[in-house]
């Protein structure tokens, strides 16, 4: 039985984006193994699980997957080693007996974009493969960018020691052959969520039914809170002129649809965004506040319902997008335009960094007026690169696995 650390993963966390890259991690990993008739045992260092031991994630049309909760690994070797020295704690256990380890990054936080504290956490992993000489695979991510010095340099060393590095878009790819030139077993796939199973919600036909993903992030401008992300324009200004052109058509029902969510407000809580724009809106019957989803498949059914979509979570517009919905993501960071423009060569994207409000406004309503036009180029996408990059990471993930 091989023993396999998948890190960087959560599966108890309110955005749902993350949650979505590790159960379709997970559920790759199930897939191969048991196509291949092996055994495994998968170990997540980041469930969230009160209690350390086996557990069951079961959701909406999606397969029962097996993992090991155990311990986050600390940030300092020195606790690490502690750890290893109590070989009898399921964390100890875990890195002794480790075969393989992958780490999924959380999707774009191999990246000082987010801070430092972010970047230590997520390249942890990478160091403690190393000390052990575990084989280790950065699976499907954002790479970079990297504009702190000392980060980089740290970032580079755990490139270029990675038996397999997946970039999941081409600006990623290039960063990695440019910055890391040791490294060779580099190729580009893409965002592994456009491979989650979903149930399509089915609305009422007698409107057309526009979904808005609003990021509390942006709204409240950042971790920084004074435009962290160095938007052009006012990002509270932009959605409203949206919501207000939408309303404005009397054949539209604009869904209020968050990512990220939790029970408590704090800046990354979109439903709190979204419930007090609907509450100002004096319950006007065509502005629906959607429900909290417990679940990433659950959101994305939700998603998969609408007309037209736009948003700035990026897993938003990747479950439309591979739900074959119409799409407008709004870009705030380079992943967006690595996957949307670059690798998927989908250019209906509003860029809230070097687009004005009005920009933005036309973008969408381009958009929105030639849908039927997005879908036909949505369907070539998802039946040529989304389905050719899919093969070509299983059967890179076997070689990994070393199951050829």
């Amino acid at each position: 039985m091989k023993t396999i650390i998948l890190s960087n993963a959560p599966i108890k966390n309110g955005n749902r984006g993350c949650v979505a890259l590790s159960i379709t991690a997970m559920s790759i990993i199930d897939r191969i193994f048991r196509e291949a008739n092996e055994e495994y045992r998968l170990y997540l260092t980041d469930a969230s699980i009160a209690e350390n031991g086996e557990c069951k994630y079961i959701a909406d049309g999606m397969q029962t997957l097996s993992f090991m909760q155990c311990d986050r690994f600390p940030l300092d070797m020195k606790d690490i080693l502690k750890k290893i020295i109590k070989s009898g704690t399921i964390g100890g256990k875990m890195i002794r007996n480790a075969d393989y380890i992958l780490d999924i990054g959380q999707g774009d936080s191999f990246a000082d974009i987010y801070g430092k504290q972010r970047f230590e956490l997520i390249d942890n992993i990478h160091k403690t493969a190393r000390f052990f000489g575990k084989p280790y695979c950065l699976l499907p991510q954002t790479i970079g960018p990297f504009k702190d010095e000392k980060i980089r340099k740290k970032a580079i060393k755990s490139i270029e020691g990675a038996t397999m590095v997946m970039a999941r878009d081409r600006q990623s790819y290039d960063y990695v052959k440019e910055n890391a030139p040791a490294q060779k077993n580099i190729r580009e796939y893409i965002d592994v969520a456009f491979y989650m199973p979903y149930k399509r919600i089915e609305f009422s036909k007698d409107s057309i039914h526009v979904g808005i993903n609003i990021s509390s992030l942006l709204w409240h401008g950042g971790y920084s809170r004074d435009n962290q992300f160095g938007l052009k324009g006012d990002y509270q200004q932009i959605v409203k002129s949206l919501i207000d052109y939408f309303l404005s058509l009397p054949n539209v029902t604009l869904h209020l649809i968050g990512h990220v969510v939790g029970a408590e407000r704090h800046i990354e809580n979109d439903y709190a965004v979204n419930y007090d724009i609907w509450k100002e809106h004096g319950n006007n019957p065509r502005l629906v506040l959607a429900p909290l989803a417990l679940t990433p498949v659950d959101v994305k059914g939700y998603i998969a319902g609408m007309d037209f979509f736009m948003g700035a979570r990026m897993h938003a517009t990747i479950g439309a997008f591979s739900s074959g919905v119409p799409v407008v993501p709004m870009a705030y960071s380079r992943k967006f335009n690595g996957l949307f423009v670059d690798t998927l060569q989908y250019n209906h994207l509003a860029d809230l960094k070097s687009m004005s409000e009005t920009e933005v406004l036309d973008k969408v309503k381009e958009a929105f007026s030639k849908r039927e036009e997005l879908k036909l180029v949505i369907d070539e996408r998802m039946n040529g690169v989304v389905r050719e990059r899919e093969k070509i990471m299983i059967d890179d993930l076997k070689i990994f696995f070393k199951l050829n």
